[in-house]
């Protein structure tokens, strides 16, 4: 006998075996089968409930039957309205899209704007402040094998407040010798005390400050809260670290 005789009988048997297992079907014995569903939906030409496709209650998550209108269905009026209070959309994406300044972003805002970073007191310093606050701020936590937060959390944004405002004085007495925040080689004062007893805020200093042009509105934020401290210096302060915390948390 040859090679193709002892061949074709095994593939002949073969493919017997396998045509004889009939298709598998969906088990619908947990369903009960009527001429339509419990909405209505009548039973297919072949027998098949629709709502079969779903399994049961025990085994399957039953998902909506449609994308139509239900529980979780929002009037597009409604979405309109509160992305209109929201703002524009270059706002929304800032405001859900901003991530956490990284510390050493903060230390870098610090020296540049002339803090000493290696100084101490009581209380203490913003130096310290942000070197010893690295848990409110969401240090890497390397023994533990995670990365530094990139995530706003209440106590980091509070924490980020409390350093500018410690840096405060610094950067005031400092800014008239900044070389990045000079006009034609002219430093500049980060407020100007009037005569009257009100105190402005110098429009070419806001913008070094928050890194973009200074608007009216800016001005008038640095000024009401200069106005509204219970002591001139202590609004100076509170109205500086106001402006460096919102230019750095996507306000």
């Amino acid at each position: 006998m040859n090679t193709i005789s002892k061949i074709l009988p095994i593939a002949i048997l073969l493919v017997a075996a396998g045509c004889a297992d009939q298709p598998t079907t969906l088990d619908t014995s947990n369903h009960d089968k009527k001429s339509s569903d419990p909405v209505g939906d009548p039973i297919d030409k072949n027998g098949n409930n629709p709502e079969d496709s779903v399994g049961s209650e025990d085994n399957t998550f039953d998902h909506q039957p449609g994308l139509g209108e239900d529980e979780t269905y929002r009037d597009p009026v409604d979405i309109a309205k509160q992305r209109a209070e929201e703002g524009s959309p270059e706002a929304r994406a800032r405001m859900h899209s901003c991530e956490k300044m990284q510390i050493q972003s903060i230390k870098n805002i610090l020296v540049q704007f002339g803090v000493d970073m290696g100084a101490t007191g009581n209380p203490p310093t913003a130096a310290q402040l942000v070197n010893d606050g690295g848990t409110a701020l969401g240090a890497a936590n390397y023994p533990a094998r995670t990365g530094e937060d990139l995530v706003w959390t209440a106590a980091g944004a509070a924490k980020q407040f409390d350093v500018f405002v410690q840096a405060a004085p610094e950067i005031i007495a400092a800014m008239p010798n900044l070389d990045q925040c000079k006009v034609d080689g002219a430093g500049t004062e980060v407020f100007t005390d009037e005569t009257d007893g009100t105190v402005k805020c110098n429009e070419a200093a806001v913008t070094c400050l928050i890194g973009r042009p200074a608007t009216p509105d800016h001005l008038a934020i640095c000024e009401s809260l200069v106005a509204s401290a219970s002591d001139v210096n202590k609004g100076k302060n509170i109205a500086v670290a106001t402006l460096l915390a919102a230019a750095h948390s996507c306000e």
